[in-house]
C-alpha cells in the first residue's frame, strides 16, 4: 500500500468507527464480558497506543535512525505484517504492556476518550498527509511486540490494531 492508500483506508476507518461508537449508549460502553475490556476501555487502549505513535513519527529521520538504526529489509506487506502480530499475539508477551492497559471503564470519561482520541487520529492522519514516501520505508520505529518496525509497517499496524480493538468493542456490547 502506497501513502495515499494508508491515509484513505485510516481515515474512513477512522470515520466508521467514531460513528459505531456514537451509537452506542453509556451502559453499553462501559460494558464488559468475561473480564474483557468494555468499548470505552478499549478505545482508552487505542488512544494511549496512538498518543505513543504521534510524537515519535514526527521526530527527524536522522535521529530515528541514530537510535533504531537504518532498516536492512524491505517493508512486510499488510498482510504479513498482521499475521505477525496474530503469531506474537498467540505468545506468552501478548498482554499490553503496562502503560498501555487501559483504565477502570466507570472512572474513564466517555466523552473525554473519544474526543481526545479524535484529536490524536486526526494528527496522525495530517503527519501522514505530508509525509514523503521515502520515509516510510527507510525509517524504523520499536514496537512493544513486535519489534523494531518500518514506519510504513507502524500505520500497517495501527490500521490492524483499531480493526482487532473494534472487533473486541462489538463482542463486549454484542
Amino acid at each position: 500500500m502506497n501513502r495515499a492508500e494508508i491515509l484513505d483506508k485510516l481515515s474512513a476507518q477512522h470515520q466508521d468507527l467514531m460513528a459505531y461508537l456514537s451509537k452506542l449508549d453509556d451502559d453499553q460502553i462501559h460494558q464488559q464480558k468475561e473480564g474483557k475490556w468494555s468499548a470505552l476501555q478499549n478505545m482508552d487502549h487505542l488512544l494511549k497506543s496512538i498518543q505513543v505513535v504521534n510524537p515519535a513519527v514526527r521526530k527527524p529521520g536522522f535521529l530515528l535512525r541514530q537510535a533504531f538504526g537504518r532498516p536492512n529489509r524491505e517493508a512486510r506487506s499488510y498482510e504479513g505484517l498482521v499475521q505477525r502480530y496474530q503469531e506474537r499475539l498467540q505468545g506468552a508477551e501478548a498482554k499490553a504492556p503496562k502503560q498501555y492497559e487501559a483504565a477502570d471503564s466507570r472512572q474513564l470519561n466517555r466523552q473525554d476518550v473519544l474526543k481526545e482520541y479524535d484529536q490524536e487520529v486526526q494528527r496522525l492522519l495530517q503527519y501522514l498527509g505530508k509525509v514523503k514516501e521515502a520515509k516510510l520505508d527507510r525509517t524504523l520505529l520499536p514496537h512493544p511486540l513486535l519489534g523494531k518496525l518500518l514506519m510504513r509497517e507502524l500505520f500497517y499496524f495501527m490500521h490492524y490494531h483499531t480493526i482487532h480493538h473494534w472487533e473486541a468493542i462489538k463482542k463486549s456490547v454484542a
